[in-house]
């Protein structure tokens, strides 16, 4: 497969890129959270636009995986996305590799993200950790941690100054574990979270 990968460099591949996030994952890239609107990815384009990635075949998307730069030096990876067509062909394995080299060389050591289920796999297959993240708007970190009888605690924090966070260090994820807090906790999300060292 003949297809090419090129770094976000005009609003109008930003656009076409946002358009298939969209597209793959069915809710416009600002539905993701804030930090995924279209004014935030333009801002970060003049700075590290080399770190949008997209794949290209014949004049269409087929996949993306954008990184963005962090306060503290490191990046947050996502979206992640690949064509139906094209997936399980070494898409978004060439674009992560990509990323990661293209990071690597600002100077980046770590790179994180959140996954899918379906996605666990694939990331641990590229060298990534997992841990899991728990948070809730409404319930305290003490009531997350209440429902812990398993697994050591690697840190606790509170996003944006609402969210309350606890990632928990897993050996593999725990579909079980994870449903516990969502039924118990109502409005309560879960998420395994992959990181690398670079």
């Amino acid at each position: 497969m003949d297809y090419t990968i090129r770094h976000v460099t005009s609003e109008r591949e930003l656009d076409a890129a946002l358009a298939f996030d969209e597209k793959v994952f069915g809710v416009p890239s600002e539905g993701h959270s804030p930090a995924y609107s279209r004014e935030k990815w333009l801002e970060r384009m003049k700075g590290h636009g080399d770190l949008m990635l997209y794949a290209q075949l014949g004049g269409e998307v087929i996949g993306i995986v954008f990184g963005r730069m962090e306060e503290d030096g490191s990046v947050t990876v996502g979206p992640v996305a690949a064509d139906r067509r094209y997936r399980q062909q070494g898409v978004a394995r060439a674009l992560m590799r990509l990323l990661e080299k293209r990071a690597r060389r600002q100077g980046v050591r770590r790179l994180t993200l959140g996954a899918v289920e379906s996605a666990e796999g694939f990331y641990a297959k590229l060298g990534y950790t997992g841990t899991l993240l728990v948070q809730s708007e409404a319930h305290s970190i003490k009531e997350i941690l209440a429902l812990n009888d398993k697994y050591p605690v690697i840190r606790t924090g509170v996003y944006q100054g609402k969210v309350n966070q606890v990632y928990f260090r897993l050996p593999a994820p725990d579909r079980a574990f994870q449903r516990k807090y969502e039924s118990s906790l109502p409005g309560c999300g879960t998420q395994m979270v992959f990181s690398k060292t670079l």
